[in-house]
Formats: structure tokens, sequence, C-alpha cells
């Protein structure tokens, strides 16, 4: 049973935002509902590309693996956020794998019925066209970030992003929002990696770390490390 606070959250989705709210109620019930299990996969990296997906219930992450095996976490996804619109274009396949990090419900629109879709609803193709290049643009960030950034400044550029870029107070706290295994992962960095980051910026009394969150101590100096400037994860 979905209840009305969860068809809510669409009210928010880009995808659908612009829509009346008839037409809104009309394409959720052209979609179909996925309950997920902590660590379920919804889909894996190179699979035909058949639908879109929005999150409605818990949290998703979305990566890719290397050769040798090693995760690159592309984006975690939150309730009210739509992925893989643009799979279904250009080859087809899903660029990256989507596993559940908790018990998760997810929105599945297939590929048909989008089309049909779009014929009666051209507003939904602005919206997709507008969907596809946030994540360009998402993308292009984390590659600059991860290949031309130091851990300590990808970290700073991460903590900045969980203020919504705004400048923290001295003493203020700042929650991670994820565990220091996933943080390390939106860094592009290991865990261990990320511990001695931590480390290094407790002895440089630019912060002062906990289990959950850290506390700002030096805001300017993480500024500087950050130099922040764009979309947050």
């Amino acid at each position: 049973m979905i209840s009305v606070m969860n068809l809510e959250i669409f009210a928010d989705v880009a995808l659908l935002a612009h829509l009346s709210e008839e037409d809104r109620s009309r394409v959720i019930e052209a979609g179909s509902w996925l309950r997920l299990k902590k660590n379920q996969v919804l889909f894996n990296e190179g699979e035909k590309a058949d639908a879109i997906f929005a999150l409605v219930e818990g949290r998703l992450k979305l990566v890719r693996y290397s050769e040798k095996g090693r995760e690159l976490l592309i984006h975690l996804v939150k309730p009210g956020q739509t992925f893989a619109e643009a799979a279904l274009f250009g080859a087809g396949t899903f660029p990256a794998t989507a596993e559940a990090l908790e018990p998760s419900l997810c929105w599945r629109l297939p590929r048909e019925k989008l089309m049909g879709l779009l014929q009666t609803h051209p507003e939904l193709g602005m919206a997709m066209l507008a969907s596809m290049a946030l994540w360009t643009r998402r993308l292009a960030g984390k590659l600059q970030l991860l290949t031309q950034r130091r851990v300590e400044e990808r970290l700073a550029v991460y903590l900045f992003a969980r203020t919504g870029g705004l400048l923290p107070s001295p003493g203020e706290t700042v929650l991670l929002g994820a565990p220091k295994h996933l943080v390390a992962a939106q860094c592009g960095t290991a865990p261990e990696v990320l511990s001695r980051t931590f480390k290094k910026l407790e002895e440089a009394e630019i912060l002062k770390v906990g289990s959950d969150h850290v506390i700002v101590l030096d805001p300017a100096k993480l500024r500087d490390l950050a130099e922040w400037i764009g979309d947050g994860e």
C-alpha cells in the first residue's frame, strides 16, 4: 500500500513538478512500485535500460566498478530524485549499478509508457532535458573534483555541500549525512585515507571529528581548502 505521504513527494520531483495534479497522478499511475531490501541491486551497469526511476523512500547508491573491482560512487540518490533518464537514449544501457543502501521504495516508469506520455505531455520532455543537463553538470564537477583535487580539498568540498555552500560559524556542527565509508567513496578515496585526512585536519585545528559529524573550528581555512562553487551532492 502506497501512502498519500509517499505520493506527495512527487510534487517536488523535477520531472513532474510542472504538471497539474491531475496529470501528475496520471503519470504516476502509468508506473509501478518496487520495494528493495538493503543491499538489493535494482539494475546493473551494462544492462538494457528499459525504464526511468524515482526514489520515494530510503537511499540508493549509483556506482561503477574499475577493472580491478574498485567501486566508484557516482551519486547517492535521495527521496524525490529521479535517475536513469539518460540511459533510455544513446547506447540504451545503464551506465552504473544501482544498489539500495537501506530498505527503499522506488517508482518505475517503463520506456514504452514514457514515450507515449511524451506525446501527450511535451513538458515532460523539457523536464527530462533539464534533469539530464543537471546530471551532466554533476558528473563533470565530480570528474574535476576527483582528478584535480587533493583528498583534503575533496573533503572540504563535501562538507560545504552539506552546509548548502554556506560558511559555517566557528564551533558549528556539520552532520556527515552518511557513514564514513560512503563519505570516503563520495570523495573518491579509501576509508583509511579518509581517516588519515580527518586526523590531519584535526591536527591543523580545522575540524574536530565525531562519529557522524564534524565540528568546524576554523571555517576560513576550511573555505580555503574548498574554494567551492557548484551544485551539492
